[in-house]
């Protein structure tokens, strides 16, 4: 038993061999992928390693898993592997599954839980019979369905080429695509090259993810180590393919892949959100597909974990990977079945599914708000919002900018537009700071919107420090109002929600982000506004230290689902105007 991997080379030998003789050879087994595991989350992984050996000191079996110090154990590379298996010869596997369950118990582990099994692997009815003997209560149920093309099952046209769905819309994309130059394959299978395009790939697949609406594991540093180092020791052995769909001298996709044992995988693939109409992910996966199916080494392209629509138009084979459970405690045992079997009634029904979810993420958004104010804070907040919701008074504060302000700290900082690898970079800096990333979500949306433009204001370092954007008074929904305005001008133009990052907050980023992102505007010859909540008491004094004037304010009366605006001039002391009445 092994509390970490040594990086030791007769040991990659032997474990490699024995990967070969165990009957399912798969990359994530191999002793470079849990070497890399344990490089890049040495902090918070506690590696359990089991070997086996025979009576001639061979190593015959391989168990990697993590534990804790509460007594719960998992497959080391449960997070990072699209399969996890212990090593050994299949009629060896119920020996070595005995040992492994007797290690456990020494090793006071109450809680053992083994994630993408492959549901046809020797380990599975091992486990079943092994477990009730041990004194552990076993649960198992579907936990993906991996979908992979056969190669020798596809169908092929009357030259031998692999037929794949939706071949005509493939055919116009790549034709529209090759505009920009002749569409090709670039495979990197050395380190020396996968290391300076490594760092695009991260980016653009986490931009990727934020016009989607999610955050990209690779946004954490621990991800992104993981894949360099993987990338690394996978190229020494010759097993790692990082793939490039080119049209020309433009990469539009990427595949960071494995070709291992026959089988080429597909790993992490992304691709360039602006040409997203012209499917360049799909694209390059039939091109892949095209590739191997002319290589007789390769038998399988293996699409992995996911459920995404595409997979099931290519793929002509699947392979059932399970979530095993093992509990010392019977109680825990039962606990786990009831929540299961309540999770798949509810998905019986979208309605009750959609109603759970909604009562969850309550109950989250509660929690969250109880542990930062209190249960007081929580109470003066649900009271409060109870009455606003009935009856309200709201105002906010409108200011031009009419000079130019010297910047002190001009020459360390710096204003750029916002684009998606910027917004990319934001979310891999403050990939803890939930605030953050809730915002360049909320950003990403705001790309969408032609008439909007992001900036960012960078410090020294070329790091984002503070955001915020503008865009046409005329139209503009103010939240706070519930409603449009009539702009003071047709060419006015608000700079409108700036954020800044919690670790990059008192240090005086807002002001020169308003005046910088107002020259801009006003070098358009627009003019520049900006606007705050009365309520909002910092933001309000932030503007008046700019020395902004403050040309009028408009208050919204609300009752119920009745509300009346009514604008105040602040420059004399003209009486209040209605404005709209709702």
């Amino acid at each position: 038993m092994l509390h970490r991997i040594p990086e030791d080379d007769v040991l990659r030998r032997q474990w490699n061999a024995l990967l070969e003789r165990s009957g399912d050879p798969q990359v994530f087994y191999t002793y470079e992928w849990a070497l890399a595991v344990q490089r890049a989350y040495e902090e918070s992984l506690r590696p359990l390693v089991f070997l086996g050996y025979d009576g001639q000191g061979a190593l015959c079996g391989v168990a990697a898993f993590s534990s804790s110090a509460t007594g719960e154990a998992s497959f080391l590379c449960a997070t990072t592997g699209d399969y996890c298996d212990c090593l050994s010869a299949p009629e060896d596997r119920p020996a070595f599954v005995a040992a492994i369950f007797s290690e456990l118990k020494k090793e006071n582990i109450r809680n053992l839980t083994l994630t993408n099994l492959p549901a046809d692997s020797p380990t599975v009815p091992a486990i079943r019979q092994q477990a009730r003997r041990s004194g552990y209560h076993h649960f198992q149920r579907v936990a993906y369905v991996c979908t992979q093309f056969l190669l020798r099952s596809a169908e092929r046209g009357k030259n031998g080429e692999v037929r794949i769905g939706h071949t005509k819309m493939i055919r116009r994309s790549l034709k529209t695509m090759s505009t920009e130059g002749p569409i090709r394959l670039d495979h990197m299978h050395g380190w020396t090259k996968a290391e300076i395009e490594l760092p695009r790939f991260i980016r653009t697949h986490v931009g990727r993810f934020l016009v989607t609406g999610r955050i990209s594991n690779m946004a954490r540093a621990q991800r992104r180590v993981f894949l360099r180092e993987l990338a690394k020791l996978l190229s020494n052995a010759g097993w790692f393919c990082l793939t490039r769909l080119m049209t020309g001298e433009k990469t539009v996709a990427w595949n960071y892949g494995f070709q291992f044992s026959g089988s080429w995988f597909w790993y992490q693939p992304t691709f360039d959100s602006e040409l997203e109409k012209y499917s360049p992910g799909y694209c390059l996966l039939t091109k892949i597909i095209e590739e191997a199916a002319e290589n007789p080494d390769f038998k399988t392209v293996d699409l992995g974990l996911g459920t995404e629509e595409y997979k099931d138009r290519v793929a002509n084979q699947r392979r059932k990977t399970l979530y095993v459970t093992l509990r010392a405690s019977a109680a825990e045992h039962l606990l786990e079945m009831a929540r299961y079997g309540a999770a798949r009634m509810a998905k019986a029904s979208p309605k009750v599914e959609q109603v759970i979810r909604i009562a969850s993420s309550a109950w989250d958004h509660a929690k969250k708000r109880v542990s930062t104010n209190g249960f007081r804070g929580t109470a003066r907040w649900a009271v409060q919002r109870a009455r606003t919701s009935l009856l309200a008074r709201d105002e906010v504060f409108f200011y031009e900018f009419i000079t130019q302000q010297p910047l002190a700290n001009s020459t360390a900082l710096s204003l750029k537009v916002t684009d998606l690898d910027l917004l990319a970079e934001a979310a891999m800096q403050y990939a803890d700071d939930e605030g953050t990333l809730a915002y360049l979500l909320r950003c990403a949306e705001h790309l969408r919107v032609k008439e909007y433009t992001g900036f960012a204001l960078l410090n020294a370092d070329g790091e984002p420090v503070h955001f915020t954007w503008a865009g046409p008074f005329t139209g503009f929904h103010w939240a706070e109002l519930n409603s449009t305005l009539p702009a003071p001008s047709p060419d006015a133009v608000v700079l409108f929600d700036s954020w800044t990052p919690i670790s990059q907050r008192d240090r005086g980023y807002y002001s020169p982000t308003l005046w910088l992102a107002a020259a801009r505007v006003q070098q358009q010859g627009k003019s520049a506004w900006v606007f705050s909540a009365a309520t909002n008491t910092s933001s309000v004094r932030g503007l008046e230290k700019l020395g902004l004037p403050l040309r009028f304010s408009i208050v919204r009366h609300k009752v119920l689902w009745w509300q009346r605006l009514s604008r105040h001039n602040r420059e004399s002391a003209m009486s209040s105007e209605r404005l709209v009445a709702l």
